[in-house]
């Protein structure tokens, strides 16, 4: 009997050690300028806005983790605030070591949207917030709180309030992920201008509900807000090194558009972001392979001394 019940606590210990504490650090960018000031900024459409308020909730987390795996985080809700970096504690997991991606839905779960805010401990993202987040319980938590100013000067008002169950779109993200002092954090950056995607505020725009606006930026949080860090660089550096990747034996190869004007770093990352292989590629490279590559999920980076980029590698 004492044999057993020895062998039981190690296995219970055991368990307990193999658990996770999961936080998602998200760095909010306008394009590739640091979020840092209510702007100006100027709009995918071209509109110059100033942005007063930006909160917005996320809930129902997956880690998509070691291969295509999926584990659910229950009980997460996230309330980020655009002009705060920080790290949202999203709670603990088993079995988990390489993450590829992070599953979310916008907003509240339905279940919890239509109740009580006071009935969560103060501290909570869905406790009672000043300014409010909460429209009421027949209506439920505020989504998105988009407020601001168009046109010079911003005299022009625009303010989204987006509600609804119906507006509880499901996302997803790639991350970045490594271990901080024992946790596991995910690193995202959210781009403020995704939220302006097809969305005109420059005659002014107030809408508090379900409906119009409030759809499309909902569906913005979803496919056009996040991105790994530094995945701007791809589209925004072009001049520098656009690249394809072109997968061949053993690895692939990197085909810039045009030979590179300046010396390059590559580093080939695994998905906790633990550098993997480095290789220094020298000005006027059209052509780079890299080799002995074994199958999984990578980050390549691309260095020089005036872009970044980054993307995502599967090898078959």
């Amino acid at each position: 009997m004492r044999i057993a019940i020895v062998s039981l606590l190690l296995v219970l210990t055991g368990g307990l050690q193999a658990q996770t504490s999961v936080g998602l650090r998200i760095d909010h960018k306008a394009g590739q300028a640091e979020f840092d000031s209510e702007g100006p900024w100027t709009t995918p459409l071209g509109e110059e806005v100033y942005i007063d308020r930006l909160e917005y909730y996320m809930s129902m987390f997956t880690l998509v983790h070691d291969g295509g795996q999926e584990t659910a985080i229950e009980g997460a809700y996230v309330l980020a605030d655009g002009f705060v970096d920080e790290i949202h504690a999203l709670g603990d997991v088993d079995g988990v070591e390489n993450v590829e991606a992070l599953n979310f839905f916008v907003g509240i779960d339905p279940d919890n949207n239509h109740a009580d805010p006071a009935a969560w401990p103060s501290g909570h993202p869905l406790a009672p917030q000043v300014p409010s987040m909460h429209w009421g319980w027949s209506a439920g938590y505020r989504f998105i709180a988009l407020e601001g100013g168009a046109g010079i000067n911003g005299v022009i008002t625009h303010e989204i309030h987006a509600l609804g169950d119906d507006n509880h779109f499901p996302g997803e993200t790639e991350v970045v992920a490594s271990i901080e002092n024992g946790m596991l954090i995910l690193d995202v950056e959210a781009d403020i201008f995704g939220f302006y995607n097809l969305l005109s505020v420059g005659s002014g725009l107030i809408n508090h509900g379900e409906d119009g606006e409030a759809i499309l930026v909902c569906n913005n949080l979803a496919d056009k807000v996040f991105r790994l860090p530094g995945a701007a660089g791809v589209e925004t550096a072009q001049h520098g090194f656009g690249f394809a990747l072109v997968p061949v034996e053993g690895g692939a190869e990197l085909r810039f558009d045009a030979p590179l004007q300046e010396e390059a770093e590559i580093v080939l990352l695994d998905v906790l972001g633990r550098p993997l292989q480095t290789e220094r590629v020298s000005i006027g490279t059209q052509r780079f392979r890299m080799g002995d590559v074994k199958q999984g999920a990578f980050l390549l980076s691309i260095q020089t001394s005036s872009n970044r980029a980054t993307r995502r590698w599967i090898q078959g």
